[in-house]
């Protein structure tokens, strides 16, 4: 397992690398997909941290906090986090497990609006919904969504795409 903050990154740079740029509301989808994606096929996380349901859809606080610095814009380049340098080196430790569910994810999601990923994300019988209430304030619960239930719902969603 690895830091959600370099499997972040790694999109990252792939977007900066192919004027493809995200936003942070796609990143936090594009890592959830990873996440669902390295579960389905290899039966265990590709990141550490847990994913929480928030109102947007699934997320890592983590990164929620590392890249609020670019809040709605486009990610066009990475010198001003505090550990830029660190994560560039550290993008060779990942292992082919993991540089399979970065491809795919990219392949799959590099297109999709952020929009439309948050809406996938809402989805029925999605995790999300699962762990999800608004409460009356507007603000969501922001319950951990179990790895288990992301497992089973991508191993049946990859299913009907493959």
């Amino acid at each position: 397992m690895y830091p959600a903050s370099l499997i972040a990154y790694a999109f990252v740079q792939r977007g900066i690398a192919e004027r493809n740029y995200i936003s942070q509301l796609k990143l936090q989808k594009m890592v959830y997909f990873a996440q669902g994606y390295h579960l389905s096929q290899f039966g265990r996380p590709l990141i550490i941290e847990d994913i929480e349901a928030w109102k947007f859809g699934p997320v890592v606080p983590d990164i929620y906090i590392q890249y609020s610095i670019f809040g709605r814009s486009p990610i066009v380049e990475t010198d001003i986090l505090a550990y830029d340098q660190e994560l560039r080196s550290k993008l060779k430790t990942l292992d082919s497990q993991a540089w399979q569910a970065i491809n795919y994810t990219w392949e799959a999601t590099r297109d999709v609006s952020a929009r439309r990923l948050s809406e996938w994300t809402h989805e029925p019988d999605g995790p999300w919904q699962k762990y999800y209430y608004a409460k009356d304030d507007g603000e969501g619960n922001r319950k951990v969504i179990d790895n288990k239930d992301i497992q089973d719902f991508f191993r049946k969603f990859l299913a009907k795409t493959n």
